[in-house]
């Protein structure tokens, strides 16, 4: 497994209540980048389409990115993470996660973006 548990993301988030209420109507690509690397998530009304690695820089086409340094992946994923560790916003102003791209895409969606993150912590 990666540092970031992606493989089973689509399964859990689409089985996921919570997940499925917050993303209703998103139409969206995600980048979530872990050093060098990339995975895109596909998101489409609502529910994890695909999951695949990123093509060569340049390649790929995505509506937004989050990434950030490994280290601070798996600081971020631990079962009770430390401050600023909690939340993407606290990451992303103290701790080197960066968030870029089409912000109007991301923002509306924040609530799923999260939850995503909470089932990513508990498959960890």
């Amino acid at each position: 497994m990666s540092v970031v548990p992606i493989e089973t993301l689509r399964d859990v988030a689409n089985d996921d209540a919570e997940f499925r209420i917050a993303a209703r109507f998103w139409e969206a690509v995600l980048r979530i980048g872990v050093d060098d690397a990339g995975t895109l998530v596909r998101i489409r009304d609502g529910r994890i389409e695909e999951v695949a690695p990123e093509l060569p820089i340049g390649m790929s086409s995505w509506d937004f990115s989050i990434s950030a340094p490994a280290e601070q992946w798996r600081r971020f994923l631990a079962p009770v993470p430390e401050p600023f560790y909690q939340d993407l916003w606290g990451a992303s102003l103290y701790h080197g996660f960066r968030v870029e791209g089409n912000l109007e895409t991301f923002y509306p969606y924040y609530a799923a973006v999260r939850r995503m993150f909470e089932l990513m912590r508990t498959s960890a």
